[in-house]
């Protein structure tokens, strides 16, 4: 299938990045291939090999690829290999895979969050509860609620001594608030929203974690099935 300009290239590092992704992806070098040898590959896209050496470094600290000294670039299976950060540029790539992406986020959200809350509680309710603080001036809006819900998920991994769920939590940070405002910009979703608050608040006030896990899982029943219809009619700009 053929793309269009989807990565915007504004540099002759951008340039070469652009051509590079775009054709692993496209499968002009499949995973398990190896690169042209460099200055073959500077020639073709028309750079010179300093630029394409550090372009080639960029790619590979992102997973793309893997370089091997004297030996050819190897390409590698980015699903394998790379980290949450490319996922805005893989659903440029193709944006038949955003609900997949998307599906994937907010299912790790969850769950993720369905083990590690009712932990913190269990750790230390009085600093679990001081993470509401700003709960009753939440301001009504998609963006205020995305931003809540994210700093709430991401202090209770602290709170749990859980700090590498917070790493992960960093790590898709942007994509996260997005999708997060998406879900939120129907009133009806951010007043779902707000009633789970609320509960999750009020088990946390009672010490009682076994509440906060029969709380967050029924939020999650609920929140589903309106994933399930929103998925089926995403908005075609939501990649950009």
């Amino acid at each position: 299938m053929e793309q269009t300009d989807l990565l915007k290239a504004q540099s002759p590092a951008a340039l070469a990045e652009e051509f590079i992704v775009k054709s692993i992806w496209n499968h002009r070098f499949p995973a398990g291939s190896e690169l042209p040898a460099e200055r073959e590959l500077a020639d073709i896209i028309g750079v010179t090999r300093t630029t394409l050496r550090e372009v080639l470094q960029r790619l590979a600290r992102d997973g793309w690829l893997t370089i091997q000294h004297g030996k050819a670039t190897k390409v590698n299976n980015v699903w394998e290999s790379a980290g949450p950060n490319i996922i805005s540029t893989l659903i440029k790539l193709d944006p038949t895979i955003t609900p997949l992406i998307i599906g994937n986020v907010v299912s790790l959200r969850t769950r993720m969050g369905e083990y590690y809350i009712p932990e913190a509680i269990r750790l230390d309710a009085k600093q679990s509860l001081t993470l509401f603080d700003d709960l009753a001036t939440l301001a009504d809006s998609a963006e205020a609620y995305a931003e809540f819900d994210y700093s709430l998920y991401r202090r209770f991994t602290f709170v749990a001594n859980k700090p590498v769920y917070g790493l992960i939590l960093n790590s898709f940070k942007d994509l996260y608030l997005k999708i997060a405002s998406l879900f939120f910009h129907h009133a009806d979703s951010r007043q779902l929203t707000l009633t789970f608050y609320r509960e999750l608040k009020t088990a946390c006030e009672e010490q009682d974690s076994v509440k906060v896990a029969e709380c967050m899982a029924k939020h999650r029943r609920i929140s589903t099935e309106i994933w399930t219809e929103m998925l089926q009619h995403l908005p075609p700009d939501f990649g950009e």
